[in-house]
């Protein structure tokens, strides 16, 4: 049986890891650290579930939109859209039943298959610096906030984390200091609050010079115009498992098996490059038109900015999945 090292424990490694040693393979997972932990929103769309069941923290219907302060759109689904999870919970109960070695140095000669899963860390790609706060305030709502400054591309969130918790962040591409951008913003817009916890991380938002032997984000699996990564980073270990248990070739495998996925991601990036190639006015004007479209912001809330998706999105809402 092949000897496997994956190295980087975040979403990606640890479930490939996890669901590699259920089966019986030799695996080791190689980090920096005992133990994950990377802030992020940890919302995920409300239609992927994993194989390794992760605790539902918050379950999101409600949602609003804001433009240069300005609420220009909200919207309530009669089944939530959105879920909040204890992203580092899941991944570190799954660390928990497989093989570690706090180091990234890999000893090649040792392994059959080795797999990257180290996240946007090489820096080979383009990223947007975060910094998300978890404060306590007793102005909690279980509405989802996304709110857009057409000065910068990217966006301020706020998302219920559990009750009485809110989950506040900020990443602009523009400026890397996401961190006092966002201590102003929750000065600014809460009166009464209290710090939890406050960190930063990057998220990839370029593609990578090469996908090969690459999972997650180390693959560049981040929706770049909403952040998400956990979904397709999960649903990628997923494929690289059925590609090693089956035999398959391991790049062509998950080239074919993640098209959808990365085409939605690609269509985003050129969204994404058409909106930072315009000037203020023109940005304002396509935010309005975007931000004011049920079936657009529905296909962005699940990150399918495609013919399909959005076909699929203005189905829905035909048919009543919106309540106003």
């Amino acid at each position: 049986m092949e000897k496997i090292a994956i190295i980087g424990g975040g979403v990606s490694g640890s479930y490939l890891a996890y669901l590699l040693s259920n089966s019986g393979y030799d695996v080791t997972l190689f980090d920096i650290k005992e133990k994950y932990f990377k802030p992020c929103g940890d919302v995920v769309p409300n239609i992927y579930k994993p194989k390794f069941e992760w605790k539902i923290k918050y379950y999101i219907k409600n949602f609003a939109f804001y433009l240069d302060g300005e609420r220009i759109y909200d919207v309530s689904y009669r089944n939530p859209k959105w879920i909040v999870i204890d992203k580092s919970g899941w991944i570190n109960s799954m660390r928990k039943n497989v093989n570690q070695v706090i180091s990234t140095n890999v000893d090649k000669s040792k392994f059959d298959l080795i797999i990257d899963a180290k996240g946007p860390y090489d820096m080979d790609r383009q990223v947007v610096y975060t910094t998300r706060a978890l404060i306590e305030t007793n102005e909690f709502s279980d509405e989802a906030v996304l709110e857009f400054n057409t000065k910068f591309t990217g966006f301020f969130w706020i998302f219920p984390d559990e009750e009485g918790v809110l989950n506040v962040g900020a990443g602009f591409i523009e400026n890397k200091n996401s961190k006092d951008i966002l201590l102003n913003y929750i000065k600014n817009k809460f009166k009464d609050y209290k710090i939890l916890d406050l960190r930063g991380a990057p998220i990839s938002i370029g593609g990578v010079k090469s996908k090969s032997l690459k999972i997650g984000e180390a693959r560049g699996l981040v929706f770049p115009m909403s952040g998400e990564g956990i979904r397709p980073s999960a649903i990628s270990a997923e494929i690289a498992y059925e590609a090693i248990t089956k035999g398959r070739n391991f790049d062509e495998y998950l080239s074919y098996n993640l098209t959808k996925i990365e085409r939605r991601i690609e269509i985003q990036r050129r969204l994404l490059d058409v909106y930072m190639r315009s000037n203020i006015n023109a940005r304002k004007f396509l935010l309005k038109i975007f931000l004011r479209n049920d079936v657009l912001i529905d296909a962005f809330l699940e990150d399918k900015l495609d013919f399909e998706g959005i076909l699929e999105s203005a189905r829905g809402i035909k048919y009543g999945s919106i309540i106003r």
